[in-house]
């Protein structure tokens, strides 16, 4: 099969995140080769009639969609959309998927009319007092990656008119409510197979320090959360309950979101053991070293097995 490799264009000063676009691309390469296939590579364009005609030149059978670092994540659905006006085949999650996680608010809307759980949030027009004096995480709207999540992304609003605000002066960003717990993310593959759940440890973190896996824990290799935040897939007896709660949330929001696609949910857990839905990644990192890959390992399969699933789609 003729498999297309459709990507983010190069440019200068990439950030990480950018520059791990690169090695998925260089290692979903590497095992599609290994796997038999043809394999081209090209960029995305927001010029949709060139990168169509990019796509119509290379003659694929299938586009393998490796697109992530748009100016917003509100635009993502756009690869599958000009695949599926080309009648071909693509990788990840469909269109309605990513038109619906490439909005946060918008996720967190569905979800809420689902009966999903997920931390109360602020949108304008709401009461924001219920919000004062509790922490609040603030984040970008329309952003993958933990881009423009950090350490000060946590804080507490005591007045009304502060919190009203500091929204105002970052439009592209909303408030929902800091769940202070254990953080897991559940990979799915195509279908809705749940991996193994993943914990992510915080460990030795001081009291002091928010424990969130935000940019620098995700890409900054050389920054005290990127080296002691840490994957485990060991739990006690007693926690199976929890585990068996939190697959069946990464079901229904992966149904919920359209059944399309490769996918990882993340999950916060409370003090009390209530889990927190905080959001559906559609089409997320699969470098060699991701965390979906490494659940995958966990699950008995190799890097090129997880390929040939991604391209059943």
């Amino acid at each position: 099969m003729k498999v297309l490799i459709l990507t983010d264009a190069r440019k200068s000063g990439m950030r990480e995140d950018e520059v791990d676009t690169l090695a998925q691309v260089k290692a979903v390469k590497k095992a599609l080769q290994l796997l038999g296939h043809t394999v081209m590579v090209e960029a995305f364009s927001l010029n949709l009639i060139l990168t169509a005609r990019r796509i119509e030149k290379s003659g694929c059978d299938f586009v393998f969609n490796l697109v992530e670092n748009l100016s917003s994540s509100r635009l993502l659905h756009l690869v599958p959309l000009l695949c599926q006006s080309l009648s071909i085949p693509c990788s990840g999650g469909g269109a309605y998927t990513l038109s619906i996680t490439g909005d946060k608010v918008v996720a967190k809307r569905q979800l809420d009319l689902a009966g999903l759980p997920t931390p109360p949030w602020l949108e304008d027009g709401c009461d924001g007092s219920r919000f004062l004096g509790v922490p609040v995480m603030v984040k970008p709207i329309a952003q993958e990656a933990s881009v423009g999540i950090g350490d000060a992304s946590v804080r507490t609003f005591t007045d009304t008119d502060e919190l009203t605000a500091y929204l105002r002066e970052h439009p592209d960003y909303f408030a929902e409510r800091y769940i202070d717990g254990r953080e897991f993310n559940l990979s799915v593959l195509p279908g809705g197979r749940v991996l193994p759940v993943c914990e992510m440890c915080f460990v030795d973190y001081p009291a002091d320090k928010v424990k969130i896996v935000g940019y620098e824990a995700k890409w900054q290799e050389q920054s005290f959360a990127y080296q002691h935040t840490q994957r485990s897939y060991t739990f006690g007896r007693e926690e199976q309950g929890l585990i068996e709660e939190l697959k069946r949330l990464a079901q229904a929001v992966y149904v919920l979101f359209g059944n399309s696609g490769y996918a990882r949910v993340d999950v916060r857990v409370d003090q009390q053991n209530k889990p927190f839905i905080l959001e559906m990644n559609s089409n997320p990192c699969i470098a060699a070293d991701s965390g979906f890959i490494a659940a995958a390992l966990q699950a008995g399969m190799t890097y090129c097995e997880v390929i040939e699933h991604l391209l059943r789609r």
